[in-house]
């Protein structure tokens, strides 16, 4: 693909290009056994899928009153790390934060197959994945149309704008990059890169339009990084369950979303940067300056805790109708999750200003 470059005393682009197009040459025997590893597991999880569909969702732990389990939970983890892609790439670029450059395509691709990842456990949840088009609003002989109250739409539109616009953004911004590499590519790869990069010369007009567009597709990615997260935490924010129906959940997932995020980013960047050589074009200072977005995210999701237990204390503490403290309602809840499915008939007290109430 290239030579091996030396070196320099300063990072220049040509050193940057050729040392990025040395990762894409000949594929290692460690990458063909990376490979069949992922096929295994891909193979595993297929099987698994296979299994559940044969025997229902009582394998995943769907019994009376959990029915959210664990695809749902696999939801918001794979949703909330796909949201620093955004973060770095976007918001960073409208601030005009040099450092972004070196971290930010790792962030960006991650973004975009989190998202797909996202996507699956929805559909695994329905049960029925061969109507998952129900979920779709559109006219059909059927007379069905969604429920727009189900939280399972909004995640439907969350995860199609969010994935959508992502992958408009990563495929736009590689076009400069897939042109360098097509200018020291041979054989195969070069006629592939040349399809793939649009006929980008790199002159001044196309490089005039590319920032001016780029512009507007972070300004637009940019809102998606509190709205998508927000739209999830409505998950369970409009439930009423104590602990859960507060306003607090949008801001608190927001953060923790990015923060968890970030981590990934830097836990994909350790190896990476070491695999493939990478010490010069990232360094030390992006790892800190990372590590940085992590602790301002990890103190807002610390103090979003510590709310979580004053508002839950504060309410009790005046004696308000339907009072209960925050532990107490997890311990309740756990416990009821914990019989519900051993028992035919189920009860919960919940202590309400002295007084107890059964809740069948």
């Amino acid at each position: 693909m290239a030579d091996t470059p030396t070196t320099p005393t300063r990072v220049t682009y040509d050193y940057v290009t050729r040392t990025i197009a040395r990762t894409l040459g000949t594929p290692s025997r460690g990458y063909f056994l990376l490979l069949g590893a992922a096929v295994a597991l891909l193979g595993v999880g297929i099987i698994t899928l296979l299994y559940l569909l044969r025997y229902g969702l009582g394998l995943a732990g769907y019994s009376h009153p959990v029915y959210w389990a664990v695809f749902i939970t696999c939801f918001v983890f794979w949703v909330g790390i796909a949201h620093s892609g955004t973060l770095i790439s976007a918001i960073l670029f409208l601030f005009r934060s040099g450092w972004r450059t070196a971290v930010y395509r790792t962030a960006e691709a991650m973004t975009v197959f989190a998202v797909m990842t996202a996507g699956l456990f929805p559909l695994i949840h329905i049960g029925r994945q061969w109507y998952f088009y129900w979920l779709i609003p559109y006219p059909n002989e059927r007379g069905l149309w969604p429920n727009f109250k189900s939280p399972l739409i909004w995640d439907e539109f969350a995860i199609g704008t969010y994935f959508t616009v992502s992958t408009c953004f990563l495929i736009m911004g590689l076009i400069p990059d897939i042109a360098a590499i097509r200018d020291v590519a041979t054989g195969w790869r070069k006629k592939l890169y040349a399809l793939t990069a649009l006929g980008w010369r790199g002159t001044h007009d196309q490089w005039r339009h590319f920032s001016r567009g780029y512009l507007y597709l972070a300004a637009l990615a940019t809102p998606l990084v509190l709205s998508v997260h927000s739209v999830v935490s409505w998950d369970f924010a409009m439930a009423q369950v104590p602990a859960w129906h507060e306003t607090l959940f949008a801001p608190y997932f927001v953060a923790g979303a990015i923060y968890s995020g970030v981590g990934m980013v830097i836990t994909l960047l350790v190896p990476i940067r070491k695999a493939f050589g990478l010490e010069q074009i990232v360094t030390v200072d992006h790892f800190e300056n990372l590590a940085k977005l992590c602790l301002l995210t990890g103190t807002i999701v610390g103090f979003s805790y510590a709310t979580e237990n004053f508002i839950a204390k504060g309410i009790e503490a005046h004696g308000l109708p339907g009072a209960v403290t925050l532990h107490e309602t997890r311990n309740q809840c756990l416990s009821l999750a914990t019989h519900g499915s051993s028992q035919k008939r189920q009860s919960l007290l919940i202590a309400r200003g002295g007084k107890s109430i059964e809740l069948r």
